[in-house]
């Protein structure tokens, strides 16, 4: 221990003896000469040392969604309501251009001296206020028997206005027509007589209409109310004024549910030769409907009271169900049912309408069609096939016919003329059926077959009711612009009364049968667009030349040809 003690000592001491020694020998600021050794080839390098890869810890998972529980405190603030001011933006909008023409004419001429006017005018502006005028005359100069002894003429004047409010229009309209027809349907050997003329008879009847309804149809609620007044005469003794107010009020409590409610009233003042009387007719009609799906049907009933005077009448009073259903299981295949009863109402106006060779009648009567039963089937095949058919039974009592040779006071007949029959207790069989067909917008077919069967009370044959019908109408777009038109109509088992065959002055009946030959019609029509404003039109009647006759002694008119322009302006 001593010992290193002493070496310790002993370098110390040495060590500042050496630099003691240094410092005097070099003085200060003093430059001596050294030597510095500077080596290129030396590299340093330094110990590679291994990287440590840590991983990174593991995050503990979260436990789930937990609920949270929170209070909401309400602070009202009395502000005032932020009012945005809205302004139109200014885009550039060319409507389409519609080709709306406000009039439209319509001229021609054909055969039998038939010059032929058709003329409309109507607002095309959406404006609160509508009209509409229309102007239509036609006539044949010559005619089927002794040229100008057989002409006719046909003339119709009116118009119609509307006003739309916010919910309803107010609706009124005009109607003046006027018909002129000669009664040549007599003995031929009268027309050997050079003083012989054939008498005319011209009907003209005024009507006026006005009504209010609503404008939306989809809503909840929905009516109409309309009252109407119509004057007739004929160049003899035929009078009839006529006034009625009717309303229908529809109502949908939801989509499944929904009824209606009718009620009619019409008031009529008949005069003729032989009678002046009032009648009155009063229709209420309520009626409810179910739909589910293609399954649909309705329940109602049919309340009429008329006054007309009757043999053996129990009653002015008779209610009638109204009931209907129908089933679509699929689209090509679903069946209809409906089970019936009204009263309807004939006129005068009416009659003629259906026979404009009537004379003067002795007593006009309602048809009471006591119950119609009907069931079918109907349905269709990609949109392109339609097809009905249907099986209905009927029975009636007044059900009316025409017969001529008309016996008036003097015991003396004229064919030229018919009258109204009735038969008391009528049944009526029908088996109907309809076939549709379209092909695009290029040709479509629609057809309808009726046969009938009467079982008459009181008279011998069904007057001049046909036991079968056809009726088949072709529609052809060949050409852009081109439209033609094919219909055939063919009507057959027609039977008229003849003369009478009693050998008693006094009596009438028995009536020779005349078996009336089959009518059959073919209709042409052709119309081209040339431009928007220009067309051409032609029209072929009876282009089969048939001696067609729908009245005994009224043969009709051979081939009837027409052609014309047309032009909207």
């Amino acid at each position: 221990m001593k010992k290193l003690v002493k070496l310790i000592l002993f370098g110390g001491a040495f060590g500042l003896t050496t630099g003691l020694t240094f410092a005097q020998t070099q003085s200060r600021g003093e430059v001596t000469d050294q030597e510095f050794i500077i080596r290129k080839d030396r590299v340093l390098t330094v110990p590679v040392q291994p990287r440590v890869y840590e991983k990174l810890p593991v995050l503990p998972q979260p436990k789930g969604l937990a609920d949270f529980n929170y209070r909401v405190n309400r602070y009202p603030l009395t502000l005032e309501p932020l009012v945005l001011e809205t302004t139109p933006i200014q885009k550039p909008f060319r409507a389409p251009q519609l080709d709306l023409f406000p009039g439209f004419l319509r001229v021609g001429y054909g055969n039998f001296a038939s010059p032929l006017l058709e003329a409309r005018y109507m607002g095309t502006e959406a404006d609160i206020v509508n009209f509409s005028l229309n102007l239509g005359h036609q006539s044949f100069g010559k005619g089927p028997v002794q040229g100008e002894e057989s002409s006719e003429a046909h003339t119709n004047f009116g118009g119609d206005i509307s006003y739309f409010a916010d919910v309803f229009e107010l609706f009124g309209g005009i109607d003046w027509n006027q018909d002129r027809y000669s009664f040549y349907g007599v003995d031929p050997v009268n027309f050997e007589n050079p003083e012989f003329e054939i008498p005319d008879n011209v009907f003209t009847s005024f009507s006026v209409k006005a009504g209010i309804r609503d404008i939306e149809k989809v809503g909840p609620f929905s009516y109409e109310v309309q009252a109407s007044y119509r004057n007739f005469n004929d160049s003899y003794m035929a009078r009839e004024s006529e006034i009625g107010v009717s309303g229908l009020g529809k109502f949908r409590p939801s989509e499944d549910w929904k009824g209606q409610v009718g009620i009619s009233y019409y008031t009529t003042n008949p005069e003729d030769l032989d009678y002046t009387q009032t009648r009155t007719y009063m229709g209420i009609r309520p009626e409810i409907e179910y739909t589910k799906g293609e399954f649909r049907v309705s329940a109602g009933l049919n309340i009429v009271s008329e006054n007309d005077s009757i043999e053996d009448k129990s009653s002015d009073f008779r209610i009638f169900p109204n009931l209907k259903a129908s089933y679509q299981f699929a689209e090509e295949f679903g069946f209809f049912g409906e089970f019936s009863g009204d009263v309807k109402r004939n006129t005068y106006f009416s009659f003629v309408n259906e026979n404009p060779y009537l004379g003067p009648s002795e007593q006009l009567l309602n048809t009471i069609q006591n119950y119609k039963v009907e069931g079918g089937i109907e349905g269709q095949f990609q949109e392109v096939f339609h097809y009905r058919a249907a099986i209905n039974v009927s029975r009636y009592n007044n059900l009316s016919f025409f017969v001529n040779n008309y016996t008036n006071n003097l015991m003396t007949t004229d064919s030229s003329r018919f009258s109204l029959v009735y038969d008391d207790k009528s049944t009526v069989f029908n088996i109907n059926g309809e076939l549709g067909f379209k092909f695009s917008d290029v040709y479509s077919l629609g057809s309808r077959l009726d046969l009938y069967q009467y079982d008459l009370s009181t008279q011998a044959e069904a007057w001049h009711r046909p036991t079968w019908e056809l009726r088949v109408n072709n529609q052809v777009t060949p050409l852009e612009g081109l439209l033609v038109q094919a219909n055939l109509n063919f009507m057959g088992g027609l039977k008229a009364r003849g003369h009478d065959l009693s050998d008693i002055v006094g009596e009438f009946g028995p009536y020779e049968v005349v078996k009336l030959k089959t009518i059959a019609d073919l209709q042409l029509k052709a119309d081209y667009q040339i431009t928007n404003r220009f067309a051409v039109f032609a029209e072929g009647n009876n282009i089969l030349n048939g001696k067609n006759t729908r009245w005994l002694n009224y043969p009709v008119r051979g081939i009837q040809l027409i052609g014309g322009v047309s032009m909207k302006f």
